[in-house]
């Protein structure tokens, strides 16, 4: 048996969710029968060349959509007319835009369509709409996979039948940080604080979208309490968002600027992530995210908010902290015991590391959506009863 899959997508710029599709494509390397992959996105006002030169790269099927938002009826069929040339035979649609589409496309030709759900985020009025309709679709999938058990009876809760719903945690390659002794990583952190007398001697890395849910005004204001105890402690953020004017401000209030800096987007994040002493993830909302789980492989200390799929990830007191979310105070204790415990920085990280390999690897989760790609088109060619 050989099967085609396409995993289709609206890719605005190249993060977490993409570097998710690219892990599971990896589905051929451990199954039982030859699989094809093919990913496609939709153009996203050209927002999608970077994820486009990643696939490229890698040497996989990447597609662009050229037809999108809001010409529904004609990226619709451009979409039906690519799956028919192709020979799809089943779509695993990534994102509520290519649940939709994709759910119209397959339809038409009379293929099976999983969707994978992150997390919804309800941030503002708009966002929450597409979301509403994102809990409709997920009940018109033939599947859906969750990231996190707690997006699973998000799911269920929104009326998609339990049977339907299946869990299959993100994963990462620990490969990519195997190198991790590489003294140029913590050089190419310091680098950014060449302006001040001293350098600092505990390095605190975040990286995300600069966007509200991700709660960095909240780890702005627990650096700032213990900024004047941790006198040798800074802060690097990487990433780019809609709220970097307001960060900068709140950072700027504090008269913590020169020990919290927030350089942008980094595609060295692999390379640059075993330079931190630390790792902080402040986050109101999350589905599972993968850079808590790279800065584990990377051998270093989480602490993380125990929002969406993170408690699954990290063990407290094993494996990393949890904080509730919002809480400046609740976080700054933790950042101040890791930076004065260097000790149980070394146990947290040790454990995490092990942990990550054991639990999740891409093989692992590649394996899981082979059998429900197995599972999803056995039930489709079933004769009707």
């Amino acid at each position: 048996m050989m099967i085609h899959v396409l995993h289709l997508t609206a890719s605005p710029f190249f993060g977490g969710p993409e570097r998710v599709i690219l892990d599971i494509v990896r589905t051929r390397s451990v199954s039982p029968f030859p699989i094809e992959s093919t990913i496609a996105t939709f153009d996203e006002n050209g927002g999608c060349e970077p994820f486009l030169a990643e696939i490229a790269k890698r040497g996989l099927n990447g597609v662009r959509l050229v037809r999108d938002m809001p010409h529904l009826i004609a990226a619709a069929r451009e979409l039906t007319r690519m799956i028919k040339e192709r020979r799809i035979d089943l779509v695993c649609a990534h994102g509520h835009k290519s649940r939709a589409l994709g759910w119209f496309a397959a339809r038409r030709v009379g293929i099976p369509i999983i969707g994978v759900s992150h997390g919804w985020t309800w941030q503002d009025f708009r966002t929450s709409l597409y979301e509403r309709f994102d809990q409709w679709m997920h009940r018109r999938m033939d599947a859906v996979v969750a990231v996190s058990q707690g997006q699973a009876e998000k799911i269920v809760r929104s009326g998609t039948p339990r049977n339907r719903v299946h869990v299959i945690h993100n994963a990462i390659d620990p490969v990519r940080f195997e190198n991790g002794s590489d003294p140029t990583r913590r050089q190419a952190l310091e680098s950014l604080f060449d302006g001040l007398s001293n350098l600092p001697t505990i390095l605190i890395g975040a990286a995300g979208r600069l966007s509200p849910e991700k709660g960095y005004d909240v780890l702005i204001d627990a650096f700032a309490r213990i900024a004047v105890e941790c006198p040798r402690a800074a802060v690097v953020l990487f990433g780019e968002g809609a709220s970097r004017e307001n960060l900068q401000r709140r950072i700027d209030a504090h008269g913590i600027q020169t020990r919290f800096l927030m350089p942008g987007f980094t595609p060295e994040l692999d390379r640059l992530l075993p330079g931190f002493d630390i790792f902080a993830q402040s986050s109101r909302t999350e589905g599972f995210p993968c850079v808590n789980l790279e800065a584990m492989s990377a051998g270093v200390p989480v602490v993380a908010t125990a929002v969406g799929g993170v408690p699954e990830q990290i063990v407290p007191e094993t494996t990393g902290l949890l904080v509730p979310p919002g809480d400046p105070q609740a976080l700054a204790a933790s950042l101040k015991r890791l930076i004065g415990d260097a000790d149980l920085r070394r146990s947290l990280a040790g454990a995490a590391r092990k942990d990550v390999r054991n639990r999740f690897t891409c093989d692992v989760q590649a394996g899981h959506y082979v059998e429900l790609f197995e599972r999803v088109l056995a039930e489709h060619r079933k004769p009707a009863s």
